[in-house]
């Protein structure tokens, strides 16, 4: 992947999430969480370990498995949506001051 391509995928992506920040819709959540993860694993590598903060975004009080009301799914849509932009515009930012070796250059 170049360097053009991942910065505009992650554009894309941020603008998605954006957009489901202002209105957080489940089925668009999914697809958007995955095609996130599969930009990132593709250009940053897999990651079999995530930072514990990361694994409790998004977790309210009620126990695991849990159904969640509307309310509360739109909740963890934007709780889990925002904490994916900082990181996207993260490691876009630094992609684009920097960089990154596992991109070619365009």
């Amino acid at each position: 992947m170049s360097r053009t391509a991942f910065l505009a995928a992650t554009d894309e992506l941020v603008a998605t999430g954006d957009g489901l920040l202002a209105q957080p819709a489940w089925d668009r959540f999914r697809e958007w969480l995955l095609a996130s993860d599969r930009l990132l694993e593709q250009v940053w590598g897999r990651m079999d370990r995530y930072h514990l903060a990361w694994l409790n975004v998004g977790r309210g009080s009620a126990p695991p498995g849990s159904l969640l009301d509307p309310a509360e799914t739109r909740r963890f849509i934007t709780e889990v949506a925002s904490a994916k932009l900082a990181v996207l515009r993260t490691m876009r930012a630094s992609v684009e001051r920097q960089g990154w070796t596992l991109l070619s250059d365009d």
